[in-house]
């Protein structure tokens, strides 16, 4: 009889913690991974593809990480300007963003080359580097010095461009930007490349723009077509030219810290899901861009097309030399070298119509 009341209550022992857990679902759910909540900021509209491409790269990684890893999006700059959001993500305070090649530059140095005026000589020209071999080496590089500034370069994406827009006159040649006063970012290269077309460059904050122009502070300004609309310009200006100045893709930046805190599996959901970003980028810059133009068009602005960039080419080439002397020696070689194959990556390239009609 001792012998079944010790063998009872071994056996009560064994299955103890079986009873207690629900058959291990506890121990199970431990082993779970922590839901993740991360925050994704940028600084424009919602109908920006900054944002769309954002709401689709957040649905996939939430999705291949079975909900341990959701992103909230935070758009015209509800958590700071681009460089305050940048710091953030150093910080580990902020988890993605999308931000402008100006602002990024200023973070990571192989980014600048793409700072200089008349580099592409549109979408296409800008499609076939960005999605090629040159657009790899530029990347890697880009990676190579985030990392030691805690961030994380993912990607470089969508074929848009600043656009000259004013109210004064239309811009068919470089003679028609003479004084004019055109609200620039505070890029050296924007700044410089305005001031050798002939126009007064104006780095005014954003926030100040659209009364700067209801009150003639400013004649123009310069920004992508989504921007454009989104911002309402078209109410104080009427004059849009298609000139692709300076490039106006956007950068996908990720904060080193919450990448570092990710399992491996999560840590390749987000990398997978960075090809869905770009395909979103590069589309709705050219769809959405493109409509932005007709809607714009349909509003009284007046579009022209600037057909021959040579004379543009030729007056903007001091810019790139005072470029490159401002970098050391290996980042200048680099960049002249990635310049030269940029260029050449145009041979054969008709730019035709600029962005998509849907």
């Amino acid at each position: 009889m001792k012998r079944v009341r010790l063998l009872l209550l071994a056996i009560w022992i064994v299955l103890l913690p079986f009873a207690v857990n629900g058959g291990g679902s506890k121990e199970q759910a431990s082993k779970k991974e922590p839901v993740m909540e991360l925050r994704y900021a940028h600084s424009n509209v919602p109908i920006y593809f900054y944002h769309t491409a954002g709401l689709a790269f957040a649905e996939e990684i939430e999705k291949a990480t079975n909900g341990t890893v959701k992103i909230k999006l935070y758009p015209q700059g509800q958590l700071g300007g681009e460089r305050d959001v940048t710091e953030g993500l150093q910080l580990g305070t902020i988890d993605f963003q999308a931000s402008s090649i100006g602002v990024t530059g200023t973070f990571v140095p192989s980014i600048q080359i793409l700072n200089l005026p008349f580099l592409f000589n549109g979408p296409k020209h800008w499609m076939a580097v960005m999605n090629g071999p040159v657009g790899a080496e530029l990347l890697s590089k880009a990676q190579k010095e985030g990392e030691p500034v805690g961030l994380k370069v993912l990607a470089i994406a969508a074929p848009d461009f600043r656009l000259p827009m004013n109210n004064t006159r239309p811009i068919n040649k470089m003679d028609d930007f003479k004084g004019l006063k055109i609200r620039t970012m505070q890029v050296p290269e924007h700044m410089d490349a305005y001031k050798a077309l002939g126009a007064d460059a104006v780095p005014l904050p954003f926030g100040e723009l659209y009364t700067a122009l209801q009150t003639k502070v400013v004649d123009g300004n310069e920004n992508g077509p989504l921007a454009l609309l989104g911002n309402r310009f078209y109410e104080v200006q009427k004059y849009l030219t298609l000139l692709p100045v300076v490039s106006n893709g956007g950068i996908l930046l990720m904060s080193k810290k919450t990448f570092d805190k990710m399992s491996k599996s999560q840590q390749e959901a987000v990398l997978k899901a960075v090809d869905t970003w770009k395909r979103v980028m590069d589309r709705d810059a050219l769809e959405k861009g493109g409509s932005a133009i007709e809607e714009m068009k349909a509003k009284g602005v007046v579009v022209t097309t600037v057909s021959d960039l040579t004379p543009f080419i030729t007056a903007t080439a001091p810019v790139y030399e005072n470029f490159l002397k401002k970098l050391n020696p290996e980042l200048a070689s680099w960049a002249r070298s990635m310049i030269t194959k940029i260029r050449e990556a145009s041979k054969g390239i008709e730019e035709g119509d600029w962005y998509a009609k849907k």
